[in-house]
């Protein structure tokens, strides 16, 4: 008898992923006892199915898939979980993994007019059925092997063999178990043992004892065939006994392709035989194989055939189809066990490894809270790697416990932290302040999203510090005494910021190691704001002219504190010498400020109460519901943190005026501090005391860096702080520590396994951990996924039209008009400069003195005089364009960096790099900078990002180079660039352009962001892109510039790249490159032994951008790096055309992002000329991943980003 489900019935598949855990099997067995009863208390007839599936494709990928009706499907989900280990992977889909199988019939046969008759392939079928044979009709009333019985024994499961012949398979195939209820058969099991027992079991037993001799029960007892059927009646559960049917098919259409051999498949299961009950597997081709593939793909049940009537025929066999099978045996032919597979079973199931096993997500009830309003974390994920659809938000409450957000160059740190911005300002009342110093365009994301949400940008201040600086007074106590502040609090806490400002630039090790200039800087700035002799506001040349006037006269500024008086009269009763070298460590300390003439503005900057002069208004805006965004991107590092702590510095004054102002019971509106980057304040004192202060005053601060770690040897109290007082902390895959590990450790997760899991997270997930209100629990750590990009973001799915591209345009360059009008000081004119020194390399070359000091050794530093420029002073802001300077070193990038590792320094005068400890000179090399790094220290403890550059090959000679048209940093940075194209940099220390942003390579050479604009502006560079990173190349005119010789067979050609190849299509040659090497070199099933970029034709100028070669060299995969451009719709196709007339195993397409994926299908959709190359089309939304597509010239795409994932899974 046969129940037919058809393969159309509504049901849901469940997608098992085991893991290296085992089963334990008291739990195998209760659970199947249990579904017993799940499955008979149904209305339904159908069965449930497990099923093991696979398409037959190169990649050998494996489908575990557990099948049912979808009114039981949440049932059965429920049972499984509880059934698997928790580290199991599970999903649920509607989509029939059956459906990989050949159709039956073909098209041709139903549309005999379509020309496909000719063509037409007839499917192929192998199969095998397993049947239950025993030695007597009734014996499948005894047990087969039991499952505790079989592991005790065996280490692998029966499956094993299964899943490994499914490896192997190059066609379709699937092995099918259903599963149905069978009726309570106890009293059979009852009436047969007695029968047994009295010697009447068979036809012709009872015969004899009815007509020719009667036997003694005791002696058929004593039988060992009766003994051993009756023990096996009694271990059988027949209360709890399933039918079961069993197949395996194979198809195909391919008449080259082999189908494989089934004798493993059909012997799987001969370790379950019993004494007298077995399961064989009878292989079947042609017709009657066919038959099982419907009955497979229909879901077929087969009942047991031992009662009917023809099964008691003597000459019939006793067999059946339909296996019977209780609690204790069926186990066996259901479950995979990953830990025991053969190696490449194992890589076709592709279980779940050990270190990205998923958290459970935490109770609901402790989880709910956090689905709300405010800063947006992401979404949480399942123990089964599932994003739920609600995402998981820091409500404004818990935001003033603070955040930190963790997460390595290309992590999807900065797109979740945009996301995140724009849903907490519209959860938030107060100002959300966004300091931005990467420059890497993430300001430009937010105000895109900003504007896609709210159609303007009136609520937005945005500074470009390049071109804007805020007007803010920084010597500057009127406020706070008009609010109230003690006098005395007001003037220690601008100095106390003073100070931290100029540790921020030296470092707090140098700026110390003066120990009496300090408290002199102290001392003179108290003078300056005494209540009787001095100000309420002044400037920082102001504060220059007091120190220098001291130095000369050695006459202290008066004050009215008796104490104050007492400590500058005391300094300047130094002796002649002394007193010189106190007041010169005074100056070589305060004139760091207007080294940079943009900080010079504003440390000068002191309006007027009546005048209309620009002012940035911190103290109102605070409560105001805007966003304030700071991006100082384009300055060197020591200005980006100064600008930085002058915000932090006018934020503590603002904050406390509102406190001091407002009543007790005052529920001010809550501010939000974004710092990117924030690592780069680590010797900030200023920003402790924010953290420390933020609930007195409202305030939430997120800090987002790439590790924590960074902190750890620059400011360990810092990182004590951010582990101790940040109470929400969310990290992808970093760098970790032991400390950072128990952060969020428990009693289920160690430490030890923290520091596994955040090793194993992939780009695009977090760990977190989140604080709760008080009294209430907090929910242990979980992993979440990152949010969606928000309307309006480039790399989104909803960016910009070119008419809300004009309008954004529009509306951006108004409101940066009117913040710089009203609340900016322009500095768009001015550069770096050096207002009371000028620094001269060794060799004569002019160059700004670098405010980041950190890259020139301190045991060189050359005095500076006191002196203070008039207001009249020239402010150039660099020596003259191109004066001839024989002698400048433009060989090295060592001189103009400002990046070195902090254990490093550089030496001018003998072209050298020291190691900061013991002075050590090293070669001005990479193996004098690692050299100088593990004098005394480990590269370990340092940040890849401050390993620069060093040998710069710019051979230009001194004549070219006055004659040039472009400043000798330009110079540099454009052969840098080149150099980095060319991959000439070491990519595990210097410079990779795979995954490096050249922002790096800006502050390696020592270019000003106005002098790369000037680069772009002019045609001598252009920008490839700036998402993953940002990537520059040198055009023809650059090259020219430079005297760069870009050969054939040097610089391009047959294995070099193409003559005018851009830096991204490099990375995306290169990347996929890699990838066939991982896909296709390295699995064996596969012809290809070598993977070559850029190979060409024999006896062709056809050039393929990757291909892999077979054991004869000849082309056994392709690949092309395609970009959208202009000629997007005949260059595509002839590609396409390349590619397929190689014939080769597989054509890989490797594209920039989702948008260029659809365009190049679009070409190949509909090309300019010709015939469409591909017919399939796939929605906008549709990754390319998702691609089904199997063409000579196209079987798989794959995105830039999705090629730096998978490699670095690898």
């Amino acid at each position: 008898m046969k129940f037919i489900i058809s393969s159309t019935t509504d049901r849901t598949f469940i997608h098992l992923s085991p893991t290296a855990d085992t089963f334990a099997s008291s739990t195998v067995t209760a659970q199947f006892t249990r579904l017993y009863y799940l499955l008979a208390s149904t209305q339904t007839s159908s069965p449930l199915e497990w099923v093991l599936v696979t398409d037959g494709a190169d990649t050998g990928s494996i489908e575990y898939v557990l099948s049912v009706d979808t009114d039981l499907a949440s049932t059965i989900e429920t049972w499984c979980r509880e059934l698997v280990p928790n580290s199991f992977d599970i999903s649920t889909t509607t989509t029939d993994p059956l459906c990989c199988l050949s159709p039956t019939e073909s098209d041709a046969t139903t549309n005999p007019d379509d020309g496909a008759l000719e063509s037409y392939s007839p499917p192929r079928y192998r199969a095998v059925e397993f049947v239950g044979v025993t030695d007597r009709r009734e014996d499948w009333q005894t047990t087969l092997t039991r499952y505790d019985e079989f592991t005790d024994k065996h280490s692998r499961l029966p499956l094993a063999t299964v899943v490994s012949t499914l490896a192997d398979a190059s066609v379709p195939m699937a092995v099918q178990i259903l599963v149905s209820p069978y009726p309570d058969w106890r009293h059979h099991a009852i009436d047969r043992t007695q029968r047994l027992k009295q010697g009447r079991d068979t036809a012709v037993q009872r015969f004899f004892e009815d007509w020719i001799t009667t036997t003694a029960p005791e002696t058929n007892v004593s039988d060992p065939g009766v003994r051993s059927r009756v023990d096996a009646l009694d271990e059988k559960d027949a209360q709890h006994s399933y039918v079961v049917t069993a197949r395996a098919v194979a198809t195909t259409t391919d008449q080259h392709a082999q189908l494989p051999v089934f004798t493993p498949i059909a012997t799987a299961f001969s370790h379950l035989n019993g004494d007298h009950y077995r399961i064989e597997g009878r292989t079947h081709h042609g017709d009657r194989a066919k038959s099982i593939c419907e009955s497979l793909r229909n879901r077929v049940v087969s009942e047991p055939e031992h009662s009917k009537f023809t099964a008691r025929l003597p000459w019939t066999e006793n067999a059946s189809r339909g296996l019977v099978m209780d609690s204790h045996e069926l186990p066996l032919l259901c479950l995979v066990d990953a830990a025991t597979l053969p190696t490449k079973a194992h890589r076709g199931l592709a279980p779940t490894p050990t270190d990205e096993h998923g958290l459970p997500r935490p109770p609901r009830d402790r989880i709910e809270r956090y689905r709300t309003a405010g800063f947006t974390l992401g979404h949480a994920q399942t123990a089964d790697g599932d994003a739920e659809a609600v995402p998981i938000s820091l409500p404004p409450a818990l935001q003033p416990l603070h955040l930190g957000l963790f997460g390595r160059t290309g992590s999807g740190k900065s797109s979740s932290l945009v996301a995140a911005l724009l849903a907490n300002h519209a959860a938030t009342d107060g100002a959300d302040i966004f300091i931005d110093p990467k420059g890497d365009g993430m300001a430009d994301d937010y105000l895109r999203a900003h504007y896609a949400k709210y159609g303007s940008l009136d609520d937005v201040y945005y500074f470009d510090c390049t071109e804007t600086l805020p007007a803010l007074s920084f010597f500057d106590i009127r406020d706070q005494l008009d609010a109230g502040v003690d006098r005395t609090t007001a003037v220690e806490d601008v100095v106390d910021h003073y100070i931290d400002i100029l540790i921020g630039i030296m470092g707090r090790e140098r700026f110390e190691q003066a120990v009496r200039s300090p408290d002199i800087i102290r001392y003179v700035l108290k003078a300056m704001f005494d209540p009787i002799h001095g100000s309420n506001a002044f400037s920082h040349r102001e504060f220059q002219t007091a120190v220098a006037r001291l130095h000369e006269t050695r006459d202290p500024p008066p004050v009215v504190d008796e104490d104050l008086q007492a400590m500058l009269a005391g300094v300047a009763a130094n002796s002649k010498r002394s007193f010189d070298e106190l007041m010169q460590g005074v100056a070589n300390r305060i004139e760091k400020i207007p080294i940079d003439a943009r900080l010079a503005q504003v440390f000068n900057h002191t309006p007027d109460d009546d005048s209309d002069d620009p002012e940035f208004d911190l103290p109102r805006l605070i409560d105001e519901d805007a966003v304030i965004i700071i991006e100082t991107g384009g300055l060197r590092p020591a200005s980006q943190r100064v600008i930085t702590l002058v915000i932090l510095s006018a934020l503590w004054t603002a904050l406390r005026r509102r406190t001091q102002q407002g009543a007790d019971e005052t529920a001010h509106p809550l501010v939000n501090l974004y710092l990117e980057e924030a690592a780069q304040l680590s010797t900030s004192s200023l920003l402790s005391d924010l953290l420390a202060q933020s609930r007195s005053f409202s305030l939430s601060i997120t800090l987002a860096m790439q590790f924590p770690a960074q902190l750890k040897e620059a400011n360990p109290e810092a990182y004590r702080e951010v582990l101790n007082n940040v109470s929400t902390i969310v990290t992808g895959n970093v760098a970790v520590d032991s400390q950072f590990s128990r952060r969020f450790a428990t009693a289920d997760c160690p430490a030890t396994e923290v520091q596994t899991r955040l090793r194993a997270l992939r780009r695009g997930q977090w760990l977190a951990t989140l604080p709760a209100e008080f009294g209430q629990p907090e929910p242990q750590p979980f992993v979440l996924q990152s949010p969606p990009l928000p309307a309006g973001h480039p790399e989104s799915t909803d960016p910009f039209s070119p008419a809300r591209e004009t309008a954004y345009a529009a509306a951006l360059e108004l409101r940066t008009t009117q913040t710089s009008h009203a609340y900016g000081l322009d500095v768009s004119g001015i550069g770096s400069r050096t207002t009371t020194e000028e620094t001269q390399t060794p060799l004569g070359h002019r160059e700004s003195a670098p405010l980041d000091e950190s890259a020139t050794s301190t045991h060189h530093a050359t005095p500076t005089s006191a002196h203070t420029p008039s207001e009249d002073a020239p402010t150039e802001a660099y020596p003259p364009r191109n004066a001839p300077t024989p002698d400048a070193r433009i060989n090295s990038a060592l001189p103009y960096t400002s990046r070195l590792p902090p254990m490093v320094g550089y030496d001018p005068e003998v072209h050298v790099v020291v190691c900061e400890e013991c002075s050590t000179r090293y070669d001005p090399t990479l193996t004098g900078i690692k050299n100088a790094v593990q004098c005394c220290h480990s590269l370990d403890a340092v940040d890849r990002d401050e390993i620069p550059i060093s040998q710069l090959p710019l051979k230009l000679s001194a004549v070219e180079r006055g004659s040039s048209a472009f400043t000798d940093a330009q110079l540099r940075f454009l052969q840098a660039v080149y150099s980095a194209h060319q991959r000439r940099f070491d990519p595990e220390f210097e410079y990779d352009l795979l995954y490096d942003s050249m922002v790096r390579l800006q502050e390696y050479t020592g270019i000003r962001y106005q002098e790369v604009q000037e680069l772009i502006d002019g045609g001598s560079l252009s920008v490839d892109c700036t998402y993953p990173h940002k990537l520059y190349t040198v055009t023809p005119k650059g090259r020219r510039a430079i005297a760069v010789r870009h050969r054939e067979g040097v610089a391009h050609g047959h294995g070099r790249g193409d003559l005018s190849e851009s830096s991204l299509h490099v990375v995306m040659v290169e990347l996929g490159r890699r990838y066939l090497e991982a896909e296709f070199v390295e699995d064996d099933d596969s012809a290809a032994v070598e993977a070559v970029a850029y190979h060409e034709h024999e006896g062709s100028r056809s050039r393929l951008d990757a291909v892999c070669l077979d054991e004869n060299g000849d082309i056994a995969v392709t690949l092309e790096a395609e970009r959208a451009n202009h000629d997007i719709l005949t260059a595509v196709p002839d590609d396409y055309d390349k590619m397929a007339a190689c014939d080769p195993e597989a054509a890989v397409w490797v594209v920039k992002n989702r948008s260029d994926a659809h365009e190049v299908l679009r070409a190949l959709n509909e090309p300019n000329e010709g015939y469409p190359r591909v017919e399939k089309t796939y929605s906008s939304n549709s990754p390319p991943s998702s691609f089904q597509i199997h063409q000579p010239g196209f079987t798989e795409m794959r995105t830039l980003q999705e090629l730096q994932s998978l490699l670095s899974q690898n």
